[in-house]
């Protein structure tokens, strides 16, 4: 699991890096992004099937 979560690092830095214009405010914006943006999906998600197994047993 944490092989892919570094490939991806490395994999946003190194396109950092080919860019001319991207800089480390760029990659960081981007990476804090990706990770809340991660995480508010995933916690909608959790929200709904938790409000879909309340009405399942009813």
């Amino acid at each position: 699991m944490w092989i892919y979560f570094v490939l991806a690092v490395f994999g946003v830095f190194d396109f950092a890096m080919a860019s001319n214009n991207f800089d480390f405010g760029d990659t960081l914006a981007l990476i804090l992004g990706l990770t809340i943006g991660i995480i508010v999906f995933f916690a909608c998600m959790g929200a709904y099937a938790r409000r879909r197994s309340h009405f399942e047993s009813l």
